[in-house]
């Protein structure tokens, strides 16, 4: 079965399941204390919006984007979103294949690095979609045992830090912080990653 249509068969109970893995408070110590209050957020693979969602509830702008090639998990995210009185825009294509008409503060990215044929090339067109002094904000699967249990279904990748780091600094990105999630199966299986878009050099 394609990926993409193992994550469309998800979408009705991926939220309960990610919540009870740990994921959803995992998500929310991660932004907690340095998020953006203002500007455009992009969030890329938002699946059902967890990570979107646990960044505007610890105080994160409200002027989302949510991308992602399955309605289905659009509609949930769009539902958790409205829950909140708020109304996010959707964008249902590949990331690939987004022209947004404006660049973001922030772009989130919560375990979707893992998923493309070239990650190298993802980051920096993560960089691209960011402003001057803009922040990505990555969850990253990292090499543990319990990600060949999770490889089984959704055939995704993980990286060493200094991997992601490398990449990160080729596409113009400095770190700012990374982060070790603190309990459940996420402190086992990702780190969390935040980045800025390095101000280009007055000439």
């Amino acid at each position: 079965m394609d990926i993409s249509l193992r994550y469309e068969n998800a979408a009705l109970t991926w939220n309960t399941k990610i919540a009870r893995l740990g994921y959803t408070k995992a998500y929310s110590d991660f932004f907690a204390n340095d998020v953006l209050r203002s500007g455009h957020v992009l969030d890329v693979g938002t699946g059902t919006g967890a990570f979107a969602q646990a960044w505007v509830d610890v105080g994160g702008s409200s002027d989302v984007t949510l991308l992602d090639p399955s309605m289905a998990m659009l509609k949930q995210a769009q539902a958790q979103f409205a829950a909140r009185g708020l109304c996010p825009r959707l964008a249902r294509c590949a990331f690939d294949d987004f022209r947004p008409d404006t660049q973001f503060e922030a772009v989130l990215a919560a375990h979707v690095l893992e998923h493309f044929d070239d990650p190298a090339a993802a980051m920096h067109h993560f960089a691209q979609m960011l402003t001057p002094n803009g922040r990505l904000y990555l969850a990253v699967s990292k090499p543990h045992w319990c990600n060949w249990v999770i490889w089984l279904r959704f055939r995704h990748r993980w990286f060493r830090r200094t991997d992601i780091t490398a990449m990160a600094h080729a596409a113009g990105l400095t770190e700012l912080a990374v982060r070790r999630f603190r309990t459940g199966p996420p402190s086992r299986t990702s780190l969390g990653y935040i980045f800025q878009k390095t101000q280009p050099k007055e000439t």
